[in-house]
């Protein structure tokens, strides 16, 4: 896709350090790391493991070679399909060293993770691209960034004719991706937590 890079191996690390940073306020990141001193760290470990989880099962694409912005994406086969992929989480995601890493808050990772996920696929059971993250460094946020690595990934999904699912757990950023097309499917309260989530998707416009 044009303007858009691949993300490479040896870039997982810087990549995990701008999601580390620009979550570090996220309202669900907050909730899964309440001491503010650790949770950059944490945050750290965290995307690092989702980086990898989606080099391999999916697709992670930045800006440009300085890495202002991350995004990363998951090609979801339909809900018959999927029955054994929380197991393949656990094990493949949720390893040793991130249990290190995050110590007692893996449970409450875990937890959430598989709540929101079996929502998702009960809202959205057929085929479709999942958009699972998205970062922009803050020294660049408000610059474009964002766009630039949404507006290509929404064109192509269009051609493939599949739909394009999210969630976001900030409400600034619902009217953002209204613009790109998404419509709120659900909003609730993720249980265990004081974080709101909404489940948005993008219908195809073909």
């Amino acid at each position: 896709m044009d303007n858009l890079f691949r993300l490479k191996r040896n870039q997982v690390k810087l990549a995990a350090k701008l999601l580390a940073r620009a979550f570090e306020n996220n309202p669900v990141c907050i909730a899964f790391f309440p001491d503010p001193t650790k949770r950059v760290k944490q945050n750290y470990h965290l995307m690092k493991n989702s980086i990898r989880y989606c080099m391999r099962f999916g697709e992670v694409y930045t800006t440009s070679p300085k890495l202002e912005g991350i995004a990363l994406w998951q090609l979801e086969d339909s809900r018959e399909e999927q029955q054994d992929k929380p197991i393949s989480l656990s094990i493949n995601w949720f390893n040793f060293v991130l249990a290190v890493a995050l110590g007692k808050s893996l449970e409450k990772v875990r937890s959430v993770y598989d709540y929101v996920y079996k929502t998702h696929f009960t809202l959205v059971p057929s085929r479709h691209w999942y958009f699972f993250v998205i970062g922009v460094d803050p020294n660049f946020q408000g610059k474009g960034f964002a766009s630039s690595l949404i507006k290509p990934m929404l064109a192509r999904i269009d051609k493939e004719q599949l739909r394009c699912y999210l969630d976001t757990n900030n409400e600034k950023n619902v009217g953002l991706y209204q613009h790109f097309g998404f419509k709120v499917l659900k909003k609730y309260q993720i249980p265990g937590t004081n974080v709101i989530n909404w489940s948005m998707s993008r219908e195809n416009p073909l």
